[in-house]
């Protein structure tokens, strides 16, 4: 089977089909058109002499799609069967996977517009956003959405083991291994032979207020999805912990930093990881340590391998093992660490729930002034009203008293008058009567109002003794606190030995 043939007919392909076609989108047609390309349409011993090479052509240009088929071909007909991915997701999952792969390799054609450095590449969130999206159609989890896409990365970009591939800050960025610059002697090699004065000028002039306030928003993602003390060990752990911190920090600087100054990135990141350095690994020892509070078996036999001694690996190498040991030579084992956590999560535990019975009371009290004010408001118009009422009886008393004084000239008049007078006597006795009810509803509203005030006086001692409670609390968190900070201190340092 001659490969140039090969060769030959997959670049008609090429330039004939879709790009990157789906296999069980192409066509009867497509193969007979092929056919008659290669002018063997009606000569079927010339199809049986290149039958081979068709095949094999056909199998060449899939798989540089990543996609795996099996083919049967005559001189009228193919039979195309393509080998999903996953064999037990249907097809339109598998055209899904087809389909990122596509957007991976557009990325891989252009990857010059993708690499702000030789060895980095920086998927932007337009190209990210698609790719996840597609996932999330078929399954919710994020944690199996990054698995999968970075399978396809590692295969469509061919990636070093020592690669590292990051979600963050929206986007996917690959970057690639590179060994450590070799310097000349006697020059400073901390910072990629980058002086101290240049890296400090720089360090101040991009971050006047320090650069943990963009490094701390990161962190808990990078250690998630490089660093995860829930499936790591400890040697994979001291082995790439360098490098994934120090990739953490060129990604943030690159968004950062002016084009002219990426040539110095290698010493500016050196400079900015060393300025951290202390406060990442705080923040690390902590997350190992709420691992450790959730009683993680994984980060249980990562704190369990601390000890001072020396082993022999599987390869027979001499590795040397560090104890955990704070600032007093006080030397911490799995044992006394999950002592102080499980006090850590007690304490922290009735602090939260405290703080909830305080929100609690603080709402009924809330509630509790707002009835009172209601009732004294209520109260005020009621007693309006009654002073209203009062001033119509004053009133209603000086106009009986007038028609009383009022003598009729007539027996007409005399009459008309003492039925004035009568009717203002049953409009009196109404409004005595009015006033009675509206003097019981004043005094009905004394009464809740003394209820409410009795019970704001109950409620208020409620929350002082509840906020008492949680200072007590407080202040047992306070000496837990101190103990876990040493042991992070101690913990930090451990990890940070190689």
């Amino acid at each position: 089977m001659n490969p140039r043939i090969i060769s030959e007919i997959v670049t008609i392909l090429d330039k004939n089909l879709p790009k990157h076609l789906y296999a069980l989108d192409y066509t009867t047609e497509q193969y007979k058109t092929l056919l008659k390309m290669l002018k063997i349409g009606d000569d079927e011993s010339l199809f049986n002499d290149k039958k081979g090479a068709i095949r094999k052509a056909l199998v060449k240009y899939f798989a540089k799609s990543y996609q795996e088929i099996d083919l049967q071909i005559t001189f009228s007909s193919f039979a195309l069967k393509k080998n999903f991915i996953y064999p037990s997701k249907p097809e339109a999952y598998d055209r899904m996977l087809h389909q990122n792969n596509v957007l991976l390799l557009d990325v891989l054609e252009k990857k010059s517009d993708f690499s702000p450095l030789p060895y980095l590449v920086s998927i932007p969130e337009n190209i990210r956003e698609p790719i996840c999206q597609n996932y999330l159609k078929f399954d919710d989890n994020h944690d199996t959405v990054r698995q999968i896409t970075r399978q396809q990365i590692d295969k469509i970009f061919n990636l070093d083991p020592r690669d590292i591939i990051f979600f963050l800050r929206g986007r996917i960025t690959i970057r690639h291994y590179t060994p450590p610059k070799k310097l000349p002697d006697g020059v400073d090699k901390r910072f990629g032979g980058e002086s101290v004065e240049l890296m400090e000028a720089m360090y101040n002039s991009y971050f006047p207020e320090g650069a943990w306030t963009h490094i701390e928003p990161i962190l808990g993602e990078v250690i998630a999805e490089k660093l995860n003390f829930g499936v790591i060990d400890n040697i994979t752990f001291t082995r790439t912990f360098v490098p994934v911190f120090r990739s953490m920090i060129e990604i943030l600087l690159l968004e950062i930093i002016n084009e002219e100054d990426r040539k110095r990135i290698e010493g500016f990141t050196g400079y900015v990881l060393r300025q951290h350095f202390h406060r990442i690994f705080i923040y690390t020892a902590k997350n190992l340590l709420h691992f450790i509070e959730k009683r993680d078996k994984n980060a249980e036999a990562f704190i369990k391998y601390f000890s001072d001694e020396i082993v022999i690996d599987t390869n027979g190498n001499k590795i040397q093992k560090y104890a955990i040991i704070d600032s007093k030579q006080q030397k911490w084992n799995y044992s006394s660490i999950i002592s102080v956590m499980m006090q850590y999560k007690q304490v922290k535990q009735k602090i939260v729930s405290q703080r909830e019975s305080i929100s609690v009371v603080e709402e009924e009290l809330n509630q509790c002034l707002l009835e009172l004010t209601t009732e004294k408001n209520n109260k005020d118009i009621i007693q309006d009203k009654l002073t209203d009422l009062q001033d119509t009886i004053n009133e209603n008393d000086a106009a009986i008293l007038k028609v009383k004084n009022q003598r009729g000239a007539t027996p007409e008049e005399a009459l008309s008058l003492k039925s004035q007078v009568n009717r203002l006597n049953y409009h009196q006795t109404e409004l005595f009567e009015l006033k009675k009810k509206t003097t019981n509803q004043v005094d009905l509203c004394k009464n809740r109002i003394a209820n409410k005030m009795s019970e704001l006086t109950r409620r208020q001692r409620k929350l002082d003794y509840e906020k008492k409670s949680l200072q007590t609390y407080l202040e047992q968190m306070a000496s837990v606190l101190e103990s876990y900070e040493i042991i992070a201190e101690a913990l930090a340092t451990a990890l940070t030995k190689r």
